[in-house]
Order: C-alpha cells, then sequence, then structure tokens
C-alpha cells in the first residue's frame, strides 16, 4: 500500500509540476510538431483511399467549376484530376516530414509549414468537403508560422507566432462553446448523440451506448459546453492547473478521435497547446521580476 501511495504521489508530482518554460523557439517547434503528425495521418490516410478522389467520387475535384479563383483554370483542371488530388497528399506528407526531422534546422521547419500550408489551401480549393476543424487549425497554424517570418528578430518571430497560435486557440474554443450555447440541440443534449449517428461518424460503439443511454448524451453535450466556454479562465490560473486542464482537454480531443474514427482530431488541436502553455509561462516570469 505504501508504494502504491508513493507511486500515486510522484505521478501526481509529475503531472502537476510543470517542467522549465522551454525558449521560444523550442516552443514554436512543439506547436509545429503535432499539427505536422496530423497532417502525415491525414496524407497517408487519403493516399491509401485514393478512390475517392476520382471524377466520379463524393470527394471529386470542383475547383474549375468556380468562376473566380486565384489559380488559371486549366491549373485548377489538372488539380481536380485523381493525379491532382495525389501530388497534393505528397506535399502534405512530405511538408510534414521536413517539419517532424527539422528539430535544430529552422529554415527546414520553414520549408515543411509552407508545404503545408500550400497543400491545405490546394487540397481546400479543389473540394472542400472531407475536412474537419483539425485541418483548419494546422492549416492555420502553418500559415501564421510563414506570416511571422516577416519579422527580422527570430526570437521576435517566434514570440509573435506563439502569440497569434493561442490567441486563435482561445476564441476557436470559446467561439465554439458559444455557438454551442445557443443551439437548441446542444442545450436539449441531443445533439452529440445525433452527431455520432451520422453516416460519417456513426457505427461506434460510442453511438450504440448514447443511444441506450440518453443521459450520458446530455452529461457529454453540456460538458463540452461548459469546458469550452470557460477556457478563458486558464489565463488566470497557475501553470500548475494550467497544464491540468489542458491534459484533460487533450483527453477530450482524444476520446473524439476514437470516438468518432477521427485519428487527425487530436494532433490538429493539441498542437496549440504549446502556445498556450508559453503565454502562460513568459506571463508569470514577468510577475515573477
Amino acid at each position: 500500500m505504501a508504494i502504491g501511495r508513493r507511486l500515486v504521489l510522484y505521478v501526481l508530482r509529475r503531472v502537476t509540476q510543470p517542467p522549465p518554460a522551454p525558449s521560444a523557439s523550442t516552443s514554436a517547434y512543439l506547436v509545429l510538431v503535432p499539427a505536422a503528425v496530423g497532417q502525415l495521418v491525414g496524407g497517408l490516410e487519403s493516399l491509401w483511399s485514393v478512390r475517392q478522389y476520382r471524377p466520379d467520387a463524393i470527394l471529386r475535384g470542383r475547383s474549375s467549376l468556380s468562376a473566380k479563383s486565384y489559380l488559371p483554370k486549366r491549373l485548377r483542371r489538372k488539380l481536380d484530376t485523381t493525379a491532382g488530388a495525389v501530388v497534393v497528399h505528397v506535399l502534405s506528407v512530405v511538408g510534414a516530414c521536413l517539419v517532424l526531422t527539422g528539430r535544430s534546422h529552422r529554415r527546414q521547419q520553414i520549408v515543411g509549414a509552407a508545404a503545408m500550408f500550400a497543400a491545405s489551401k490546394l487540397f481546400e480549393l479543389r473540394n472542400p468537403f472531407g475536412r474537419d476543424g483539425s485541418d483548419q487549425m494546422a492549416g492555420v497554424i502553418a500559415g501564421y508560422r510563414l506570416v511571422t517570418l516577416a519579422v527580422p528578430n527570430q526570437k521576435d518571430s517566434d514570440d509573435l507566432f506563439l502569440r497569434a497560435v493561442n490567441a486563435q486557440t482561445c476564441l476557436s474554443y470559446l467561439a465554439s462553446g458559444l455557438a454551442k450555447l445557443i443551439s437548441n440541440t446542444w442545450r436539449s443534449g441531443e445533439a452529440m448523440g445525433q452527431i455520432v449517428r451520422t453516416d460519417i461518424y456513426g457505427g461506434t460503439w460510442f453511438a450504440a451506448l448514447l443511444q441506450r443511454r440518453p443521459i450520458l448524451g446530455c452529461l457529454v453535450s453540456w460538458g463540452t459546453i461548459f469546458w469550452e466556454i470557460s477556457f478563458p479562465l486558464i489565463y488566470v490560473t497557475s501553470p500548475s492547473a494550467a497544464r491540468l486542464f489542458l491534459l484533460t482537454v487533450k483527453g477530450f480531443h482524444f476520446g473524439v478521435a476514437m470516438t468518432m474514427g477521427l485519428p487527425r482530431f487530436f494532433w490538429g488541436f493539441s498542437s496549440a497547446h504549446a502556445a498556450v502553455m508559453y503565454v502562460i509561462g513568459t506571463k508569470n516570469r514577468r510577475n515573477e521580476v
């Protein structure tokens, strides 16, 4: 019993006591890595099921149907082909690999982020369907990385990048929670049960469980609303409490990934948490001075 109690206390100390705050460059890399993992998983997943991008499939290219675009129509026709989809996903995979293997190579990270961003925008142009919030978050992070390169000083550039990602994260969670709060379906507790019964997200054990236990669906729906709208409170807590809260949020994203068949979901949103901890860490360091 004594050994078990010591083990529990040790784990709690490791979880609640954050390590020394990393530098801006390290934090920037820690933001890019999970986003790159999500892009890598998504790219490989799409290449494995490339049939869904054929001209007669649901994810066929539609960019050539648009009257206006930043790409010439000739290029959009090529983008709409199955081969075009393959090229875009290969670009995404290559960009993710460059980021993941560029821990101490800033330029390599930037090239990788540029490839990820280009793949995200091209895929969105080709067909807006088949994407989710995690794909959008990864694209936004890669875009912020490129935009902040305009700042000549590397430290200031990394700091601006992290603060931009942090602001985007807080706004995304809060807006999502408020949108759910004004929704009758979410307030009734039926939203989660309806979502997991759709053709895209349904057919899992979780969908069957919510169908048998409607009260569980109500708890999950209101629990999601509560933590999303309360996310800004993380900035008035201690680093230890913030780390625990983000660990809980990661658990939520992991649960969504497992129960709804969205393996990219966990990586896309968890990537931004390093930016949140960076901002909280810098705030506390200023308060200590």
